[in-house]
């Protein structure tokens, strides 16, 4: 933001001018974040109050009427049914990401290890039938960080459920998970990389990945990487996502060892 006035004597006559430049990025930042927080909150509000009811009516229907028609007409019915109560769970879900967005919870910072929480994620993935082929290049003995586990958890799988789902629009379903620590301005850092082998990050949206709902996804609500963003944030770390030089995505996580700073127990707002 620029303004400017002039400078003048106490006969009037113009001396001089001050141009001030204010630097408003995070300003603007924290602007926007409150606007999306805002209308996360109404959604989630709006659209789970019908959610109940309509579930309710769809199992009750298929109770009271399943078995006293013809298997045609139950067969229909129950599949019906079915889709309604599936897509109830699906909005649920999507409320649920509203909610996190909304009112994040509070973090709670303890020493802690990063590899452990990184292997529990990449178990979970693995030990799922994606068919993806997942290649480890984690340190030993990295340095513990301050950070809050359950939160961490939710960056991880969050990051990997995206590269699985880029895979997914590929036939070869290569995933590597690397962690090492970096020097950032003479301060030490974790680096946490997941690649994956998909179509890449779409350049029309690359500068604002990490806003609310901003996805190249078919489904979804586009509000993942938006907490991850705020998660890492919290942190006071770095987080971003970089095209391959060949093929896939990878995304970038740097957070800082515990010597590297100090945090306080606050509540995010």
């Amino acid at each position: 933001m620029i303004s400017g006035t002039t400078l003048t004597d106490i006969d009037g006559a113009t001396i001089g001018h001050v141009i001030v430049f204010d630097e408003i990025t995070a300003l603007i930042k924290g602007q926007r974040d409150a606007a999306w927080s805002e209308i996360a909150r109404r959604l989630a509000h709006e659209i789970k109050n019908p959610l109940t009811p309509i579930q309710l009516a769809a199992e009750r229907l298929r109770h009271k009427y399943l078995t006293s028609m013809d298997k045609s007409s139950s067969d229909t019915l129950d599949r019906m049914t079915n889709t309604i109560v599936q897509q109830v769970e699906t909005m649920k879900e999507m409320v649920n990401n509203f909610s996190d967005y909304a009112r994040s919870p509070e973090f709670s910072p303890n020493e802690i290890k990063i590899e452990p929480l990184i292997h529990e994620a990449i178990d979970l993935f693995g030990n799922l039938d994606y068919g993806n082929k997942i290649e480890t290049d984690i340190d030993d003995n990295l340095p513990t960080i301050i950070g809050d586990e359950k939160k961490l958890r939710q960056v991880f799988n969050n990051l990997l459920v995206n590269a699985v789902d880029a895979n997914s629009l590929n036939n070869d379903n290569y995933l590597k998970v690397s962690a090492t620590k970096v020097s950032n301005n003479d301060n030490d850092m974790i680096e946490i990389r997941i690649t994956d082998n998909g179509p890449g990050i779409d350049d029309g949206i690359a500068n604002k990945i990490f806003e609310p709902y901003i996805t190249n996804k078919q489904k979804g609500t586009g509000l993942g990487l938006a907490i991850v963003k705020r998660i890492i944030d919290e942190h006071k770390g770095q987080v971003w996502l970089e095209n391959n030089d060949h093929k896939g995505a990878c995304a970038v996580i740097r957070l800082p060892v515990e010597s590297s700073i100090t945090y306080s127990r606050t509540r995010a707002v």
